[in-house]
């Protein structure tokens, strides 16, 4: 036994010899090729950075050629490690058509992150409204999209679904609309309420000139008159002018005496004398 023993051993020793340096060349290989593809892709975001490339087509692009450049890595280890990498490489082509159907849902992903980044209906830094949900977009990458909403929520949202979505852009436009609605009671004063809200559009130099602003009844309601103060602004000020409004409009009210109603129903009652009297 002892002298079987020590002949596995050198056996052992032998193959271990061999061997070593390829592995050591692997780990080599893999460490030193995924700190530089590190670099690499630092180095491509600083160069797409200089010539003002669109955020989400960075997002987009270095997230791709990380993966690439990894995947090129590790077979080159596998390589290195004496592994036929050819046969893996015409075995995973020979599988493409079954993991292709497979993962039907992840390349539809990145075919539709494709789509986003060259027919850009939206870019990184914009406000959406994608269905249900708003955000401002932070990144776009090979397979999802994701929002910020405004109370810091992180919303990941697969780029299948973004292409297929009704998106509303707030901010692809430089000049938003700006509706606002006030109610009066119908015994206030309709010209002195039209020139209090025409004085506070007129001085608020976030209101742009052009188009120009209209101040005008809306409609008659139930219990009130309802304004509308229709005005155009630059679209990162829409909600700052929209706040500023509501409350200046309130304290302008109060000093000119003018009502806001709430809703309110009258109810007349015959008292039981009264159908008496009519009966009689």
């Amino acid at each position: 036994m002892e002298l079987s023993f020590e002949l596995l051993w050198e056996k052992f020793l032998v193959w271990l010899e061999g061997i070593l340096p390829n592995v050591v060349g692997a780990i080599l290989i893999f460490v030193v090729g995924w700190w530089l593809s590190n670099v690499i892709i630092r180095l491509m975001k600083r160069a797409m950075l200089r010539v003002r490339t669109e955020v989400g087509i960075i997002t987009f692009i270095c997230s791709l050629a990380n993966a690439a450049i990894k995947i090129i890595i590790s077979i080159t280890a596998l390589a290195q490690l004496g592994v036929e990498v050819g046969s893996i490489i015409a075995a995973i082509g020979a599988a493409g058509v079954t993991v292709g159907l497979a993962l039907k849902e992840n390349m539809a992903n990145v075919a539709s992150g494709a789509q986003i980044i060259f027919t850009k209906p939206f870019t990184v830094g914009d406000y959406l409204l994608l269905d249900n949900v708003e955000g401002v977009v932070e990144r776009i990458e090979i397979m999802f999209t994701t929002l910020r909403t405004f109370d810091n929520k992180e919303i990941v949202i697969p780029n299948s679904k973004v292409t297929v979505s009704t998106i509303t852009n707030y901010t692809a436009m430089k000049t938003r609309r700006l509706d606002l609605h006030y109610s009066i009671s119908y015994n206030d004063d309709l010209a002195k309420v039209k020139a209090v809200l025409g004085e506070l559009v007129e001085k608020n130099p976030l209101v742009e000139k052009a188009p120009e602003p209209l101040v005008a009844v809306e409609e008659h309601k139930d219990s009130c008159i309802q304004m509308l103060v229709r005005v155009w602004c630059k679209t990162d000020d829409y909600w700052p002018l929209y706040y500023q409004m509501q409350e200046e409009v309130k304290l302008a009210f109060d000093r000119a005496g003018i009502h806001i109603p709430f809703p309110q129903m009258d109810v007349h009652v015959d008292r039981p004398v009264d159908k008496l009297q009519k009966s009689v």
